[in-house]
């Protein structure tokens, strides 16, 4: 799978950080080099290939359990819709 990202240079060094060691069912295989942003001499792109480990479940049997800033739980689904329990 193949990300575009634009923005800042900081704000996509962030994003790409919180991919390469965050989620343990996504790996990031490759990072392009900065390139200007054509329509915006403050922004940057920049282009990720990730990849799914082999053995997960299919998306639209996992559903995510989420903790709402209030202390209260949500349970979603893939898209981020929300499903009763």
């Amino acid at each position: 799978m193949k990300l575009r990202l634009t923005g800042t240079e900081a704000e996509c060094a962030r994003l790409t950080f919180l991919l390469r060691f965050g989620p343990p069912d996504l790996e990031l295989v490759e990072v392009s080099s900065l390139y200007p942003n054509n329509d915006d001499g403050r922004q940057v792109r920049v282009y990720l290939e990730l990849r799914f480990p082999e053995g997960l479940a299919p998306a639209d049997r996992t559903f995510y359990s989420l903790i709402l800033p209030d202390g209260g739980g949500l349970l979603v689904d893939a898209w981020g819709r929300e499903v009763d329990a």
